[in-house]
């Protein structure tokens, strides 16, 4: 199928079944589907706002296999024209959607969108950067975004995060014990950027010193 990526914002793919470990995963899996076979067109992703994204990208890989599907990210962007001419695509992935807010050209151009989809059956996931407060200047946009289903995603518990930072390095063909995982989780940051940073850092150390992943090794980086 035609796909397309733009300015992904992770440094490394992110898999559907990366999301399978997570407490919440049943819940999240069970509405993200009856959204695809529902007559909604319009998504919101809404919590913590890197996982909000991490979400939207597994989400995209869900479906990328199987429709035509475009990830358009926002977050270090000032041009809006790229929300122009989508229609060839069935659905639409727009990551931090409300950097566009208070910009008319931009506000104009995700207004016509959003109605463009809802009269040619296409499906939008827009997943929202929880950090930025701002509310658009156009006040239909702003009533069509209020009106449509919206998932908040749940907190990460720290078993969560044990589990993602095992995906993520299993990914790399890396493993990780108990005992290591309980230092990360107790002595790093529990933002889930920082520890998707330790992974890229113990991913690129391990290779260095060509050593499996240790306290002593992570203790290079967090401390």
């Amino acid at each position: 199928m035609n796909q397309g990526v733009l300015e992904l914002n992770l440094n490394h793919k992110i898999l559907y079944r990366d999301l399978k470990s997570l407490s919440f995963f049943e819940d999240l899996n069970k509405k993200f589907n009856n959204f695809c076979v529902s007559s909604d067109h319009c998504l919101l992703l809404k919590g913590d706002e890197l996982f909000s994204s991490y979400m939207a990208q597994a989400f995209y890989e869900k479906l990328v296999d199987s429709h035509k599907c475009i990830f358009i990210s926002l977050r270090l962007t000032d041009r809006y024209e790229i929300l122009e001419n989508l229609d060839s695509f069935d659905y639409i992935f727009i990551d931090k959607f409300n950097h566009i807010f208070n910009n008319d050209i931009g506000e104009i151009n995700l207004f016509n969108l959003y109605n463009f989809s809802k009269a040619n059956n296409k499906k939008i996931i827009l997943s929202e950067d929880s950090s930025k407060k701002n509310m658009p200047n156009l006040p239909d946009l702003a009533s069509r975004l209020n009106s449509n289903l919206e998932i908040f995603i749940s907190s990460l518990t720290d078993e969560d995060k044990r589990n993602l930072i095992k995906s993520e390095l299993k990914k790399r063909g890396l493993l990780i014990n108990e005992n290591c995982l309980d230092y990360i989780i107790n002595r790093s940051s529990r933002n889930l950027e920082a520890l998707l940073e330790l992974v890229d850092q113990l991913d690129l150390l391990s290779l260095e010193r060509k050593k499996n992943i240790s306290i002593p090794l992570i203790k290079e980086i967090i401390e």
